[in-house]
């Protein structure tokens, strides 16, 4: 899992795995339609060939190396996952047949067994048929400590994995782990396709290979070519299971520039910008003969709390501070309305979240009835102390993230209002985000409030941003926050398969985060995507790629 600083937010989810980003729910908006006539295309429309662009340029084809979200996202094209993940908020067959459950017998009733059937018929692009023993190697290839993968989270509960035949996959584990289904070779926070053995098995890593820019897969598209910084080509893969996909060609570009984007779509030089930042909302979103989809995505934006320093560990000042942000006016003046509001940490579409919460108001009486209560008291110039300590917080930001310096200065006047005086600190984003052992800025809590992002996969394990055990290095709590009742109901939640025990865990656990404001969340996001009227079929997922159905697209 890995959070997300602003200036990546900015770079539309540059960074991928569970961080701190569907069936869309609203369709595409209708305001924004352009005036073909139905089966009519454009003449700016090249018919079978897609043209998508965003800011980002894939550092490897190969997402098990990679660290940017947009590996992923074009791995959905080429590459095969045991389930993608719909636009209905389910997993999809893709190189497995069905989703292992306890009803139907694919999880052993102790939880340490779970087996897959693979999918027959399925071959590689090169003509070598799919069959278990490549299951077998990808697992191999996460947990080989030669290879530079990015986690190895939930594959390394994996004992063993039995292949009685070439279509079934039998996962031993060490212990219960309930997000496994959703974790392994699927949709997760951190997605890892199926890799080709008979390509793969024969290197001693793969961190350099010639698959990393060349992969074969055995999804509806081929890799043609990829000139780094430049274009992607992908044709048609007519040997794909479920028959040739109904485009002939996709091609992706990478325009590090919101303008130049902005001016491509409007020219229609390109058919898709996907996951544009809201702050192009304005320009980009009423350009003609084009619809803008806004989808709710399991990412959502805080202002995180360091609950080891004295003044954010005390709850009053928390909740003071929960109190005195209008979090309704930062959406619409910040990100032009994109996005959502919410509480805790799980999205409204998401079978885990909690209806009954109950939001903070934005109150700035009660902001400072709290801290009256708590003995914190105004001084001359308005801003409150207690003890002799002046009620200061540092406020740290990516260095140019535009929304985060914007989010700091609109939290500091409102702050100010109840006597609250907050410091603004940005940091580049490498200091902001590096490790432990390096002194970044979170992960060795040098902070007192700090803005940026969490996405997360389509489970709703949240473990490694809330447990006690999960302090860094050890994990991504960086609030320093410990609850005994929340760490038993994680561990509820993280053995348990059944869904009603484990939403019964999760509606709690949203409930103390709520009461206890280890951070404050701002908004849910919607990812902002516009699409040319001639591109049908596009069903973006709510959750970690909209990728999912790219073998249905038309234009």
């Amino acid at each position: 899992m890995k959070r997300l600083g602003y200036l990546a937010v900015a770079l539309a989810i540059a960074l991928s795995a569970c961080a701190r980003v569907a069936t869309t729910q609203s369709g595409p908006d209708t305001g924004t339609g352009g005036s073909g006539a139905p089966g009519q295309r454009h003449s700016w429309t090249h018919p079978g060939i897609l043209r998508i662009a965003s800011l980002n340029d894939p550092d490897t084809l190969n997402p098990l190396l990679g660290t940017f979200q947009v590996d992923t996202d074009l791995s959905m094209f080429w590459g095969g996952y045991l389930f993608n993940y719909s636009d209905r908020d389910e997993l999809y067959p893709e190189l497995a047949t069905a989703v292992p459950t306890l009803a139907n017998g694919g999880i052993a009733k102790d939880g340490l067994t779970i087996t897959y059937h693979l999918r027959r018929g399925v071959q590689w692009q090169d003509g070598v048929p799919f069959d278990s023993g490549d299951v077998v190697f990808t697992w191999r290839a996460v947990m080989n400590p030669n290879n530079n993968v990015q986690t190895r989270d939930g594959y390394d509960v994996i004992r063993s994995i039995d292949t009685p035949d070439k279509y079934t996959a039998v996962v031993h584990l060490a212990h219960a782990f309930s997000p496994f289904v959703n974790t392994f070779l699927t949709m997760a926070a951190t997605s890892y396709p199926v890799l080709p053995k008979h390509v793969l098995a024969k290197y001693p890593d793969i961190n350099r290979v010639p698959f990393n820019s060349a992969p074969i897969g055995t999804g509806p598209f081929i890799v043609k070519e990829w000139h780094r910084g430049q274009t992607l080509r992908m044709v048609a893969n007519p040997h794909y299971w479920r028959g040739a996909p109904k485009l002939k060609e996709i091609t992706y570009q990478a325009i590090p520039d919101e303008n130049t984007l902005t001016t491509s779509i409007k020219s229609h030089d390109i058919d898709l910008w996907y996951s544009a930042s809201s702050a192009t909302y304005p320009a980009a979103s009423h350009v003609a003969d084009t619809h803008v989809l806004l989808t709710p995505f399991v990412q959502y934006s805080y202002l995180g709390f360091n609950l080891a320093r004295p003044i954010t560990g005390d709850l009053a000042v928390r909740k003071a501070i929960a109190y005195a942000t209008d979090r309704k006016r930062l959406i619409e003046t910040a990100t032009y309305g994109v996005n959502l509001p919410g509480e805790a940490d799980q999205p409204r579409f998401l079978w885990a979240y909690n209806a009954a919460l109950r939001p903070i108001p934005y109150d700035i009486a009660k902001a400072k009835a709290t801290l009256d209560a708590a003995g914190w008291t105004p001084g001359p110039d308005g801003i409150r102390a207690k003890n002799g300590t002046r009620l200061h917080l540092v406020f740290v930001t990516t260095t140019g993230s535009a929304l985060g310096q914007r989010i700091g200065v609109l939290l500091q006047s409102s702050l100010r209002d109840a006597g609250i005086e907050m410091e603004i600190k940005p940091y580049a984003s490498a200091m902001m985000f590096a490790s432990f052992a390096a002194g970044g800025i979170l992960q060795s809590g040098k902070f007192d409030a700090e803005f940026s992002a969490w996405v997360n996969g389509t489970d709703p394990d949240d473990s490694t941003t809330v447990m006690c055990n999960q302090f860094p290095p050890n994990g991504q709590n960086f609030f320093h926050f410990c609850d005994r009742e929340l760490d038993v109901l994680e561990k509820a939640a993280l053995t348990h398969y059944d869904r009603p025990t484990r939403k019964k865990a999760y509606d709690r656990i949203q409930e103390l985060i709520v009461a206890e404001v280890p951070f404050l969340t701002m908004w849910f996001n919607r990812r902002f995507d516009i699409a040319s009227v001639d591109l049908k079929n596009y069903k973006p997922a709510h959750a970690v790629t909209p990728f999912w159905n790219s073998w249905e697209y038309e234009i």
